[in-house]
């Protein structure tokens, strides 16, 4: 059985081969490629049709023009943190890129994956993108899914802590109570801690599973992706805060944002449109007007949202076209 078993393994990886040497991969690679702009073009123009422009203008032009600067700054700073979640993956799997390279190729991913979707934005994008720079697909892969786990270990940490304080009292229509919350606060807090205690105790830093490779930081490196996740939550919270009404407190806008999330991610919407609307609607009622609520978002989305795509889509253009003249040189 196991001489049978060798030899159609054999025979599979000769037919692999095969197909290797007569397929045209540079032909193949082109076309993929021109999918990947079609795509790209596609999503683009539908998510500007669905716009109401009208409204951004209006919105804007009745907002602040001091809060609009602190909301661009603060989202630019966001963004910045974002990006350096990739440096983690970077510096644990000891990439022969530069910072400013890893950094600038994640900002952009963020921008995109904000607006278009994390397959195609926070996916799709960072393959793209780090191919250019050289970096082989499988690291591509760990630095995504280092990226991931700091995000989510920043936001379970900061969610945690605030579930289980139970100042979160979720409307009666709700399927999750306010002790359900407190529950799933405890259990958030608990994978925190077996994280930081893995990564302190742990005697080797890789693990392998099946065909996945996971790296542990040290427990310094652990507390500073906590940090940093911390970070990019508080100043996402901090710009949504500079557009809602002056009555309503930053702990209270925190909090909705952590609810808001979780929510997103189940909905599995991008940029949880309408969903976000929807949880900070429902939990601020009373606190302030629901048109007011509505038009702070929306200034929000403006700032945090189209603003970052504006920029990011030319300066995606050039990095195209700076690494394809480099490659041809």
């Amino acid at each position: 059985m196991s001489s049978m078993i060798s030899a159609a393994k054999d025979s599979a990886s000769e037919r692999w081969q095969i197909l290797r040497e007569k397929l045209p991969w540079s032909r193949v690679k082109q076309v993929l490629t021109l999918i990947f702009f079609a795509l790209v073009a596609y999503l683009l123009v539908n998510q500007a049709s669905e716009i109401e422009w009208a409204k951004v203008w209006e919105t804007l032009k009745q907002t602040s023009p001091v809060t609009l600067l602190i909301g661009l700054a603060l989202g630019f700073a966001c963004f910045c943190v974002y990006a350096s979640y990739d440096l983690f993956g970077r510096y644990l799997l000891k990439l022969d890129v530069s910072v400013i390279k890893v950094w600038f190729a994640a900002w952009l991913s963020y921008a995109f994956n904000l607006n278009l979707s994390s397959l195609v934005g926070g996916v799709a994008f960072r393959y793209r993108l780090y191919s250019r720079l050289g970096i082989k697909a499988s690291d591509v892969t760990r630095i995504l899914g280092i990226s991931i786990a700091t995000n989510w270990l920043g936001y379970i940490l900061l969610a945690g802590g605030l579930f289980v304080s139970g100042q979160i009292n979720p409307p009666d229509s709700w399927a999750v109570g306010t002790l359900a919350l407190q529950i799933i606060g405890a259990v958030f807090l608990v994978v925190v801690a077996a994280y930081v205690l893995l990564c302190w105790r742990a005697t080797k830093r890789e693990y392998q599973f099946k065909s996945v490779t996971v790296t542990l930081p040290r427990v310094n490196i652990a507390l500073l992706q906590l940090l940093v996740a911390c970070a990019h939550w508080t100043l996402m919270a901090s710009v949504i805060y500079q557009f809602l009404a002056d009555d309503v407190a930053f702990p209270t806008v925190f909090a909705v944002l952590l609810v808001s999330a979780l929510a997103g991610v189940i909905t599995h919407i991008p940029g949880g449109l309408g969903v976000l609307e929807a949880v900070f609607v429902a939990l601020l009622a009373g606190q302030a007007d629901k048109t007011t609520i509505l038009a702070g978002l929306f200034a929000y989305r403006c700032v945090f949202y189209l603003a970052p795509l504006a920029v990011a889509t030319p300066l995606y253009l050039m990095f195209e076209a700076a690494t394809r003249h480099k490659k041809s040189a």
